[in-house]
């Protein structure tokens, strides 16, 4: 798995603020005290929850962490299920009232897990087929090597599909098959085990 780094996470969680406060100020004044108010929190915890906790069990993502080509996936690589109620909820809270040494924690930890993460078991990956600006998501990779960066010099001729599937085959996985997404990986091994 290539995890996100703590930066990435930090991009994300900015455009989910940002996508949530333009919801506020946009919903607030027109509902009254109904929501985003003193009086609405039931209704408020409703939006967070929907918006934070619902996206991550289904998809392992918030519109922050797509736009961002992040995703959380459990040990096994899929998107969390009900695993990311704890994780958002729980854990999120118990980072955030540790002074927010939950979240400082992914920057030393090897597998860049915050305390979040750890209470429900998943990490937090990239994710090479998600939507988002490029260079915003290579801006934030910090020195991390990407495919163009692996062609091979003196090769000035595009290989033919036929012969790199071959190839693919006869060796049974080449190094692109380490560096894909967790998810994506189960498909390839799939069907090179059918040929």
């Amino acid at each position: 798995m290539n995890f996100a780094g703590p930066l990435r996470r930090l991009y994300a969680f900015i455009i989910d603020l940002g996508l949530i406060f333009i919801v506020i100020y946009t919903v607030a004044p027109i509902s009254g005290d109904a929501m985003f108010s003193k009086e609405a929190a039931p209704q408020d915890l409703f939006f967070f929850f929907g918006y934070f906790v619902i996206p991550t069990t289904i998809w392992g993502r918030t519109p922050g962490k797509w736009v961002a080509g992040i995703v959380v996936v459990d040990s096994d690589g899929r998107t969390p299920g009900p695993a990311a109620i704890p994780r958002e909820m729980i854990g999120r809270f118990v980072s955030a009232i540790a002074l927010g040494l939950g979240f400082a924690w992914m920057v030393f930890d090897p597998k860049r897990q915050g305390w979040h993460d750890k209470i429900a078991g998943t990490f937090v990956v990239d994710n090479p087929y998600s939507g988002g600006p490029q260079f915003l998501r290579d801006f934030f990779k910090l020195g991390e090597k990407t495919d163009d960066d692996s062609v091979e010099s003196g090769d000035d001729q595009t290989p033919d599909p036929d012969q790199t599937t071959d190839k693919k085959t006869e060796s049974g996985s080449s190094g692109d098959d380490q560096q894909q997404n967790p998810l994506e990986q189960t498909p390839n091994s799939e069907k090179q085990g059918k040929h």
